[in-house]
């Protein structure tokens, strides 16, 4: 499992100077950040739960640049390996051979190490955030809840729980259990399965409260949560081109040859009389996930790399049925996948950033930007938690506080502008023959600092 994380993080750092800087990937961050100043956090989006800025917690605390802080959760990223491994060991039968519980435990791992979807997920900062990695360990405790465990059951519905609070299509997994309803009451009973559903539901309120108020904005339940859900949605798209697209997109063009590989093990899998259950668990978590999307109107290909890891799972196990085959598919997997990395629009981004909140120094200081046109090469919000993770601790809003103002442009790339007072860099703004974009960026820190701060405190 050790050798399987460091392979899986060794492959994601390789692409960590590709991560998007932007509201969606810091958006967690800054909420954990905010609670590290001692303040009740939101969710970093509508449609996200607290999941997100509580598993952010720990890479804020120990991080000290934001290239830093993307570094490390590459590399608990990479941990999806080890979970995959894990899983898929306690999934096969106790009266298989062990080497056939090494070679599907060892190929479940190297499916999703070098899946090329969960690296975009990864630089994007969004697309599913840490779901894969929490549907991973959902799976993984109910084998180990089919093998006995008397937590496990506890553990698998928090972790739904808290997928479906990095992306509430991940609740859709839950389907799955019906597939193995049966045997898990004949083994853990139903007292015990009745508990693990009140924890489930007591972790749930926070999310399930937060989904009301969405759910009641006056047009009607199902249209507000589909508001919400397609609110980056340009057009109207019919249900089944959305459909085709997304899983065209996600198997072929995300994983390109590897899916024949992926697909063969599933098939396999679900020709065992002995495996057919795991089969149709993998399957009716995937036909879940689309339901919840469908329903709603939105789903894409990123989306449906929530169910990376039973895929993996449920291939490498019927793969492992013929050994020989299982390590000529592995290895033609890895051979074809390895080499197909993404590509984010703003190479070295992050220690751009990093670059910029060094130059600040430890004196009071607003940061806010101006943005006249071309890619937004730099966030004031990634500037400033930037400077956080560093110790700085005098950014504020004032009037007469000196204010850095951030420039960038297609033309001129960026520049820092140093000014006495928000005054000083108005006067500046008003003398440029040209018009802005975008002016602000300060109030989204702001907030994080100070929650009461008006949209108006923000202004120059």
């Amino acid at each position: 499992m050790i050798i399987l994380w460091v392979i899986a993080a060794w492959h994601r750092l390789k692409v960590v100077n590709e991560a998007i800087i932007g509201s969606d990937s810091l958006g967690p961050y800054l909420q954990a950040q905010s609670a590290l100043f001692g303040h009740m956090p939101r969710p970093p989006n509508p449609e996200s739960g607290d999941a997100l800025w509580i598993l952010s917690l720990p890479l804020i605390a120990v991080s000290q640049s934001l290239e830093m802080l993307f570094q490390m959760r590459f590399i608990a990223g990479a941990l999806i390996a080890p979970i995959a491994f894990s899983a898929a060991w306690h999934w096969v039968d106790d009266t298989e051979k062990p080497t056939t519980r090494w070679a599907a435990a060892v190929a479940s791992g190297l499916f999703v190490a070098f899946d090329p979807g969960l690296l975009d997920t990864l630089v994007s900062g969004a697309r599913s955030y840490m779901a894969p990695e929490l549907i991973g360990v959902f799976i993984l405790s109910l084998a180990l809840s089919l093998k006995g465990n008397p937590l496990a059951p506890f553990v698998a519905v928090i972790s739904l729980v808290a997928a479906a609070g990095a992306h509430p299509m991940a609740i859709g997994m839950g389907l799955s259990i019906f597939a193995i309803l049966g045997p898990l009451h004949r083994v853990q009973g139903g007292r015990r399965l009745r508990q693990a559903a009140i924890i489930g539901g007591l972790v749930a309120i926070p999310r399930l409260w937060g989904t009301i108020k969405l759910a009641f904005c006056g047009q009607g339940i199902t249209a507000c949560l589909a508001k919400v859900a397609q609110s980056n949605v340009d057009g109207q798209t019919q249900w089944q081109d959305m459909l085709t697209t997304a899983i065209h997109d996600r198997w072929l063009v995300d994983m390109g040859f590897g899916v024949w590989v992926l697909g063969l093990g599933v098939g396999v899998l679900c020709l065992g009389r002995v495996r057919r259950r795991l089969g149709l668990f993998v399957l009716l978590g995937y036909f879940g996930i689309l339901a919840v999307g469908l329903s709603q109107g939105y789903v894409r290909s990123y989306h449906l790399r929530i169910i990376a890891v039973p895929i993996s799972v449920g291939a490498a196990i019927g793969l492992a049925r013929v050994p020989a085959l299982l390590v000529f598919a592995v290895g033609l997997f890895v051979f074809k996948t390895a080499p197909m990395l993404p590509v984010g629009p703003d190479i070295g981004a992050a220690s751009r950033h990093d670059q910029i909140a060094s130059s600040l120094g430890k004196h009071p200081v607003w940061v806010d930007r101006v943005w006249w046109d071309g890619p937004p090469l730099v966030d004031a919000s990634a500037v400033v938690l930037s400077a956080w993770m560093a110790g700085h601790r005098s950014i504020s809003l004032g009037k007469t506080t000196p204010i850095a103002v951030v420039q960038c442009s297609l033309d001129d790339g960026w520049s820092v502008q140093h000014f006495s007072s928000s005054t000083q860099a108005a006067s500046w703004l008003q003398r440029q023959s040209r018009q802005a974009h975008q002016v602000g960026g300060a109030y989204d820190w702001a907030t994080i600092v100070a929650p009461q701060t008006r949209l108006e405190d923000a202004r120059w």
